[in-house]
């Protein structure tokens, strides 16, 4: 066990830092279990007659399963659904609402929903009148956003209408269980389970040594790029003073848990890097704002090692490999004077904290025993083959690498190449 006067002195060095660099704000979930997604839908009905419709889907959707992380996996949620349909381009429509629920398995193009509730539909001319039913449906969500449904109508008991079958082709946004994941670059910062990102505050500020080397939109783009690195970064000061407060609960050696505090301080030298770049291209001053240290967690020693040896092989092994990677791909490409060296720095400080991640899961399993082993090997075969999707900006290309930015296959590469060394070091561990 570390005594706490070991640890006094490095916990205060980084949480005063932060503390200059960070204005006071509160914390911000970037990825809700709350959704609410709108859509429009084209239907075609077969029953009494044949039917297309034009109409509106909106869905609220409460997700307990998944998160919109690096290492998002499938997404699950239930909720309430109401739809309104146009048919024929005449006075006739239909109108459903009630309950619905599925997955969305984000690595792969399909999901599926299903959903049953109450439905009406007014008369079809004279010879086709109205009437109540149930609505029972299947959906099959492609590429998080497209929803191929097919559906059906139960006339109530002593109606004279015949079931209806409709298939209809719809679009959400966003979709019904969480916009696609963003990686965050360096540790990330869990909260009850779900990853959280901080604000930023920012005031207007006079000139920029970057302002007239590119054009407008290729400055916004790279002044949100490096704002959401900021974030990231910022979000990793206090994931690894807890790490290092968890790691001292445990009795792990002196020289883990000052690690743990010395790569929060690294991290807030680089939030305050990527804050600086952002600013210069935004015109601004820029600082994300302050977020406190998630709580511990309250399990026994044995469940708290497993815990934290999967963690570290996510966010450390995984998560801070893959960055340190991408860093290093980024400074190759930067040739605007200071940004090579502000990632390149980046790059080595995320390569030594992904290390400490290695030592973290090998004192763990050294510690736990089967239960941890278990556990890592849980995590190590459900590790993602890829990064979350990101955004593709509308950027200049040429500038955009030239300003220390990389593209999607890069991104992909650098994922890719860290994993396969990852999972043999791991293959060995285990």
């Amino acid at each position: 066990m570390v005594s706490l006067p070991s640890r006094l002195g490095p916990t205060l060095c980084a949480l005063g830092a932060a503390a200059v660099l960070m204005a006071p704000g509160e914390a911000r979930a970037d990825d809700d279990i709350h959704w609410f997604s709108p859509g429009l839908m084209l239907s075609l009905s077969f029953g009494d007659k044949i039917n297309f419709g034009l109409g509106l889907d909106a869905r609220y959707s409460l997700v307990f399963l998944g998160d919109t992380s690096c290492f998002a996996g499938p997404r699950a949620g239930i909720g309430a659904f109401a739809q309104a349909s146009w048919l024929n381009f005449s006075a006739a429509g239909r109108f459903a609402a009630g309950l619905h629920g599925g997955v969305d398995l984000r690595r792969t193009p399909i999901g599926a929903n299903a959903e049953v509730g109450w439905t009406y539909r007014t008369a079809l001319a004279g010879e086709h009148p109205g009437g109540h039913g149930i609505h029972v449906g299947l959906g099959a969500i492609g590429a998080e956003i497209v929803d191929l449904a097919f559906r059906g109508t139960i006339p109530m008991p002593g109606d004279e209408r015949k079931p209806e079958f409709t298939v209809a082709l719809g679009a959400h946004f966003p979709p019904m269980y969480g916009e696609p994941g963003v990686c965050v670059i360096g540790r990330p910062l869990r909260v009850n389970g779900r990853y959280v990102l901080p604000g930023v505050a920012g005031k207007p500020r006079r000139g920029s040594a970057r302002r007239a080397r590119i054009d407008e939109t290729t400055r916004g783009a790279l002044a949100r790029a490096f704002q959401d690195d900021a974030r990231g970064e910022c979000a990793s000061i206090p994931a690894f003073l807890a790490l290092a407060r968890d790691l001292a609960a445990v009795g792990a050696p002196r020289d883990l848990v000052d690690r743990a505090l010395a790569a929060a301080a690294d991290e807030v030298r680089h939030t305050e890097s990527c804050a600086s770049i952002a600013g210069d291209f935004a015109s601004m001053t820029l600082v994300p704002e302050r977020l406190p240290s998630p709580r511990p967690s309250g399990l026994d020693r044995g469940r708290e090692l497993a815990r934290l040896c999967v963690e570290s092989w996510e966010d450390g092994c995984l998560g801070e490999g893959a960055a340190a990677e991408r860093a290093r791909r980024q400074a190759r490409g930067a040739k605007e004077p200071g940004i090579g060296a502000a990632l390149g720095a980046i790059a080595e400080d995320e390569a030594r904290h992904a290390e400490l991640g290695w030592r973290i899961v090998a004192w763990c399993l050294s510690e736990g025993g089967r239960p941890v082993r278990e556990a890592l090997g849980e995590a190590v075969a459900a590790s993602p083959e890829g990064p979350a999707r990101e955004e593709v900006p509308e950027a200049e290309p040429s500038a955009w690498r030239a300003h220390g930015r990389i593209g999607q296959h890069d991104i992909d590469a650098a994922w890719e190449k860290n994993l396969r060394l990852a999972r043999k070091t791991a293959d060995g561990l285990l």
